[in-house]
Formats: structure tokens, sequence, C-alpha cells
């Protein structure tokens, strides 16, 4: 049987009535609180919710001062995208190089009062009387776009939108609208007015690809902004609300009627003067493309550097860091070189001319020509072309015997000649000349590229030892030591670059440079950044380096390469691959020194017949090499230009006189020449006839 209990009534118990009394009285008291308590009971309340939030809002504002910088303590605290700019060693602007955003920010001083009066006028009238936010023109927004049922009207002021694009994502949300105004706020209280102007208009959207209004000044008016005028400066301000509506150069007249806007703000705000007014605003746009905007000068070259630098310095740097870069490219020199390539083989179905060239003394390159139409070719044959060097090949083994003590007139047998090369019979002739036996010595036979000879010689010395030299002078391609590399067969080719380098380092007494066409390289505030090592090495002997320059201007003066001959000491050598589908002329005169390659881009495709005749080193090789070192080496051209650094005239010493030629045909230029060059050359070496060159 089971135990079931019922707990007892306890609610008539005194206990139990006392209780219940208790809270009876509870909620009569409760019931009867006076209005006064109420009041101060819900201010309480409410003063502690707006301390909760005060405190919250307090955080918060900590939270984005973080992300703010201290423009008065650091006025360089503004790290936007800023445009690289590349110079020639003349000081000439080659390229500017960008990611998304062309900009090169300026300082405050360098910003017209005119902008910054026409930036205020259209964009945020009441600029200097706010903290950052305008209440009244958000009230005056918001009514005007009520009663157009739309939005025509930003309340945003100046520090938001600058905000905006420097520390927000942009994204309109009213999360986002706050934080823009909490931190504009901020911003003003940490920065002058005028510091915060200069930001935006360093920073603001101009339009064609221009951020920041240096950009946008040398882009719609090839000027710099000190520069600009007053109309010119509405006319930028103007862009700012829509670049793309308001661009001048698509919709002119749309542009004008923005820029006239502008400048009546001016007048209405007292920023101009009547007088002003009238006159500007008859004023056309005045527009004038950047000097960047035409065709690229030197296009190969410019690709060599930013190659160079990417690898060195990486792509943020190169297209956001606005690196001052300064080459060491001749524009004179490189107009010379590509005239030369032209002049020898015109015709677009010519095979390719590559040209490098290289002043030997401290390695820099002067001259890069990589084919004959960049836009069609992006690929460079004068520094990532790698081709078959032929006979050009022969100066590294001649200088490894030397250094084994072989002499130039030791005899060789000059007689076909086949030996065993990796379970193969490499069997070697002479194809350039005639010679089919005999005795000859090295010298002789560096003088007539006699194929037979250099192959017992290879054998003699050893390839290994011929691979060290060459690396030794320049050629950094990697190179299998095979006996074919002394008739230039080498499995993974050499540049035209290389072997101008190399070549070079017989010139400069033996020492190797490696070459570089980089001057240095700054930051905006003129801090090095990066600079080449010019400092050489002794990768031969002076007296070795001496009697090979000596053999080598005997092939220059009565050998294989006597077609390149221009009357002044040079030293060089010539270079036919197997089946004629590479031809070289290599050496050096004055401070350069010079590669030339002809041939087809494909590679390995016979030039046999070419205007007629089959393509030999001596034949368009030499000739280009001809053409352009009589118009670009040192002894040749005293030179280039005829104004020094300093805006004075050079003295032109006594037996020189300044002619002005036709680097294409070498003759006097006609007025109309457009490439003419001002050389100072020796009276007499120049001829008297004038172009006939259609151009």
């Amino acid at each position: 049987m089971g135990d079931s209990r019922i707990a007892p009534d306890r609610s008539g118990s005194p206990r139990g009535v006392a209780r219940a009394g208790r809270k009876k009285r509870r909620k009569e008291r409760k019931g009867t609180k006076t209005a006064p308590q109420r009041f101060l009971t819900g201010v309480a309340l409410s003063l502690g919710v707006l301390l909760v939030g005060l405190l919250a809002a307090g955080g918060y504002l900590a939270f984005l001062s973080t992300r703010l910088p201290d423009l008065e303590a650091d006025p360089d605290a503004i790290h936007a995208a800023e445009t690289s700019v590349v110079y020639a060693a003349d000081g000439s602007v080659l390229a500017e190089w960008y990611d998304a955003e062309d900009r090169t920010i300026v300082d405050s001083s360098a910003i017209p009062a005119t902008l910054k009066n026409a930036t205020v006028a259209i964009e945020d009238k009441r600029f200097y009387l706010h903290d950052g936010v305008d209440l009244q023109g958000i009230a005056r927004a918001f009514m005007a776009n009520t009663e157009a049922g739309e939005i025509r009207q930003g309340g945003s002021t100046i520090t938001q939108q600058t905000v905006k694009m420097l520390f927000t994502d942009g994204k309109r949300t009213y999360t986002r609208k706050i934080e823009e105004a909490l931190l504009a706020i901020l911003l003003e209280s940490r920065a002058e007015k005028d510091e915060v102007l200069s930001v935006y208009l360093n920073t603001v959207y101009f339009g064609r690809g221009a951020y920041g209004v240096e950009s946008a000044a040398r882009r719609f008016f090839g000027s710099s902004t000190e520069e600009l005028t007053l109309g010119q400066s509405a006319l930028l301000a103007g862009c700012i609300q829509s670049p793309t509506r308001y661009d001048p150069f698509s919709n002119p007249e749309d542009s004008l009627g923005r820029r006239n806007v502008v400048l009546s703000e001016m007048l209405d705000q007292g920023y101009i003067t009547d007088a002003e007014y009238a006159r500007v605003v008859e004023e056309p746009l005045g527009l004038k493309e950047s000097s960047t905007q035409a065709a690229q000068f030197a296009p190969y070259f410019l690709e060599y550097v930013r190659r160079d630098l990417l690898e060195r310095l990486g792509s943020e740097a190169l297209y956001r860091g606005g690196l001052r870069i300064y080459t060491t490219l001749d524009p004179a020199v490189q107009t010379a070189a590509e005239a030369a390539a032209r002049s020898v083989l015109p015709d677009p179905a010519d095979p390719e001319v590559a040209i490098a060239a290289v002043r030997w003394s401290d390695g820099a390159v002067v001259a890069i020509v990589g084919g004959r139409d960049f836009s069609a070719q992006q690929f460079d044959l004068a520094t990532q072309g790698k081709r078959q060097t032929g006979s050009a090949f022969k100066p590294f083994v001649l200088i490894a015997a030397l250094e084994n003590g072989y002499t130039l007139d030791s005899l060789w047998d000059a007689s076909p000649f086949d030996t065993p090369v990796k379970d193969e019979i490499w069997h070697v002739e002479n194809y350039e000349n005639n010679i089919t036996g005999g005795q000859y010595t090295l010298e002789q036979a560096t003088i007539w590229s006699i194929n037979t000879v250099y192959a017992r010689l290879i054998v003699a010395v050893g390839p290994e030892k011929v691979v060290d030299v060459a690396q030794r002078m320049g050629i950094t391609t990697p190179m299998d030591p095979d006996p074919a590399i002394a008739l230039g067969g080498l499995k993974n080719g050499a540049s035209p670059l290389e072997m101008a380098s190399a070549f070079g380092t017989i010139a400069n007494n033996g020492v190797a440079i490696e070459p570089s066409a980089i001057e240095k390289v700054t930051d905006d505030k003129g801090a090095l950044v990066y600079q080449p090592n010019r400092a050489g090495t002794q990768a031969i002997s002076e007296g070795i380096a001496a009697a090979v320059g000596a053999v080598l201007n005997k092939v220059y003066t009565s050998g294989t390469g006597a077609a390149a001959n221009f009357g002044q000491w040079s030293a060089v050598k010539t270079g036919t691959s197997q089946s004629w589908s590479d031809a070289w002329m290599v050496g050096y005169s004055g401070d350069l020194s010079t590669a030339v390659w002809v041939g087809r881009p494909e590679a390995q495709i016979p030039m046999e017949d070419v205007h007629g005749i089959r393509v030999t080193g001596g034949s368009y090789p030499a000739q280009a090499w001809k053409a352009f070192m009589e118009v670009a080496s040192v002894e040749g051209a005293v030179a280039s230009v005829v104004v020094g650094e300093d805006g004075e005239d050079i003295v032109v010493p006594e037996g020189y006189a300044v002619y002005n030629l036709c680097p294409e045909s070498r003759m006097l230029a006609r007025p109309d020449c457009p490439n003419a060059l001002e050389l100072m050359l020796p009276i007499g070496s120049v001829t008297d006839e004038v172009c006939t060159l259609k151009h």
C-alpha cells in the first residue's frame, strides 16, 4: 500500500496571513509613488543609458582615431599610391608608371590659391566654417533632394570625402556615413584646413586616369601644378563632381559650361573680381595632351628597366611608390641606334635588327633597339633574345688560350678538322672564306675568322676554361663546356647586351662591369632607394686585353669587319651562325661597346637571300654598326648636344664644327627632318650633301 500525502494548507495560518499582508502593502506603496519620484527615477535611468552610450561612443572614437594620421606632427603621413617617373640621362621624362592610380603628390605650397579657392567654391563653400561635418549643408541637401524626388545634392564636406578616399572602404551604408562623419571631425581636430585641402587635392580623381592635381595638370595642360592659371584651376575643380561627364577631351562643351559655373561661384563668394571673371570666362579650355600620351620613346629600353626594377623592388614600390627612376639612356644615341637599324633593313618583311650599346667605362646601357615595332612584338631581341653567336665568340677562346701560355704568333693548321665529341664526330670547315689548309698564326686566324684553327684551339685549351673566361667577362647565360662554343655553337645562346658588355671588358683594360640601365632610384623626397654597383672586377689581365684589342682592331681595318670601318680606331668581331640564321657585329670604339644582331625573331631561320645576298656578320650587321657608331661614339661625336647642362653653349674646339644631321642618311638634315641631331664632329668628316629621304 503506497504512502499518499497531501501538503497542508498554510494559507490560513498566522504566518501565511502575515506574508500575504506584506505583499499587498508593497503593491500599494508602488502604486502610490509620487510624480517627482518617478521623474527622478527616469532621469537616473536615462543618465545611466547616456553614460553607457557616451562611454561606448568614446571607445569607438578612440578606435577610429587609431586609423587617422597626425598631419600636424607628420605632414608625410598620407601614403596614397603615387606615380613613379622615369628619366633619361639628359633629364627628360621617358615614362610614368602607375598601377590603377596615376598620382604625383605635391606640397601644399605648390598648389596655387586659385585651385584651392575654386575647389572650395564648387565642392564645399562652408569648408572654412565647419568642423569637418556641415549640418547646414546636410539639411540643405536633404531639402533639395526631397523637393526633387531624387538625389541631386550631397552633404559631404571636403574633409568627409578625404577620409572616405583614404580611411574607409567607401561603401554607401549608414554605418559608413556615420564613421566618415566621426573621422572627419577627428581629422580636423588634428590638422589645419589647408593641410586637409591639400591632401584632398593630392588624392581626388580628376579623370583620364589622373589622381591628384599634379597628374591632372600634366595630363590636361602639359604643365605642373604651380603653373595652373585661374581658368585651368576652375576647369579641374569642375571635373571633380563627375570626371566622365565633364571630361574636357571627350565632352568639351559640358566641361566649358562646368568651368564657367565654377568661375561664377568664385565670383559670388568673393574669390575673384568682376574683371577676372569677365576675362577668364571667355578663354578657351586650352588643353594640351601630355607628352606621355604620345608614342613611347625607346620602348624596349623602358621595358628592360621595368623588368629589372620589378625583380629588385617589387610591383608595389614600382607602380605605387612615387619613385624617381634616373636611367642611363642617351636620347641622341638611342635615336641614332633606331635610325641605324632602319637604314639597313627598312622593310617590314626584312629580318630584325637588334642593337645594344654599353658605355664600357661604367657599364651604363645607353641605347637598346629590341626590334622593329614594339607594338607588334614586345619580346626584346637585344636583352631577352639569346642567339647563336657564331665567330663573335672566338675572342673568348683566344683569351683563354693566351691565359694558358699560347701566343698570337703560334702556328695552327687550317685544314678541315674532325674530332670525337659526345660519341659523335665534330666536323669543322671554313664557310666564310676560301681557306682550305695551310698554317696560320692565331692573330691571322682571328682576323680572317678561320674556324678550323679555332676548333683545334679549343680542344687544346679545354672548353671548360673558355666557359670560365666568357663568364668572367660578362656572358651570364649558362653555357655547356662543349668544343662547339668556339664557333658560337651555344646551347642557350647569348644576348646582344651580354656580348656588348663582354667586349666592353676588353676595352676597359680587362675590368668587367655588370651592365645596368639605371643610374639611381630615389623616393619622391630624393632619398636613395637603389643604385647599381659600378665597381668592376679584373676579369682578365690588362696585357691580354690590350693584345686582343689590337687583334680585333685588325679585324676592323683589314679583316672580316672591314665593312664597319668609319675612320676611327675600333675593335670588332663578326659572327655568322650555321646556315646563316644569325649574323653579328660586336665591337667597341670611343667610349661605347656595341653589339648588332640580325636575324628572324622565330630563330634558326636561314637568311640565304635577303635583298640578293646571304647575310653574314660582315654585311648588314657591319653596316648597321658603322651607321650607329660613327654618330654615337664619343671620339666621332664629341657631344650629342651643343648646349651644356647649365644652358651655356659648349665651346667648339679647334678642328671641329657643329653639324645638323639626319641620323638615317647621315647627310645634312633638311628643316623638316623629324629626328635631326646636332653633333660636334671633325671638320670635313661630314658630306656637304643634303638628305633626300622622305619623312
